[in-house]
């Protein structure tokens, strides 16, 4: 009885460390965690902590089996010197696919909101609710080096079945 429970305990140690996190859902962006890492990290000038602190917590991710959808409300921000401006909104859905998965990440290749160019993203989680986004470094931001995080807000409620390969809920 003691050689099947030790098989039992590690058989469900193995499946648990090698299980895939899952990004079906929404998720949030969580400014105080963006915001936190990027202030610490980051050499930003104060102007572009102040756009970024008014910009981090409005994105909303949604996974489902098959398509992603990016929706940005439209927000107003304001400089140092008090001048408001609009920031329009977008809302976007783009088939995925998966192309690789660890016990931390996930690589997905998809289309990028705004610039329609094919990209590949990956979700690095440090938890099955939490996961963050590599965005600087690119064309626009070349030196940034910026994080944004995000926090599930709706559970993974898709079957099994309609999952696209390589993930889990």
């Amino acid at each position: 009885m003691r050689r099947l429970f030790a098989i039992l305990l590690i058989t469900a140690f193995a499946a648990s460390a090698n299980a895939q996190p899952s990004l079906v859902g929404q998720w949030k962006s969580d400014a105080n965690l963006s915001m936190r890492f990027n202030s610490e990290r980051s050499k930003l000038e104060n102007k572009t902590t102040l756009f970024l602190s008014q910009l981090m917590g409005h994105l909303t991710i949604t996974f489902t089996a098959k398509a992603v959808t990016f929706d940005m409300p439209t927000i107003e921000t304001e400089t140092s010197e008090s001048r408001k401006s609009p920031l329009v909104g977008s809302r976007e859905t783009h088939p995925y696919r998966v192309l690789g998965a660890t016990s931390d990440a996930v690589a997905v290749k998809s289309v990028e909101p705004v610039t329609g160019r094919d990209a590949i993203t990956v979700y690095n989680f440090v938890g099955p609710d939490t996961m963050w986004v590599y965005s600087g470094g690119t064309e626009s931001t070349p030196s940034s080096h910026l994080r944004e995080y995000f926090v599930r807000v709706k559970p993974k409620n898709v079957p099994k079945a309609d999952m696209p390969q390589g993930t889990h809920p």
